[in-house]
């Protein structure tokens, strides 16, 4: 069953600088609180993941069954075919 996991970059105080400092990587509540203590999520930042299960299919009914993979050339490439 995949679950969705909310990541935030988290404001949190050191204790060495007296300064209110962010964190260098996004992360769920959890992982922050445990890590940096007492901390505020930066909402700004605020991304959602979907997170499967080992051996879960991860094929979306929302995406449409029509798209397809096209190789991009830029317009000044002599092998470009018109």
């Amino acid at each position: 069953m995949a679950n969705e996991l909310e990541l935030f970059y988290w404001w949190f105080h050191d204790d060495m600088t007296g300064r209110r400092l962010r964190t260098l990587y996004a992360m769920d509540r959890a992982t922050a609180t445990e890590l940096y203590g007492n901390v505020q999520p930066d909402e700004t930042t605020r991304v959602v993941r979907t997170v499967y299960q080992l051996g879960e299919s991860v094929a979306d009914a929302e995406r449409p069954s029509n798209l397809h993979a096209v190789a991009v050339r830029k317009g000044d490439d002599p092998t470009a075919r018109p």
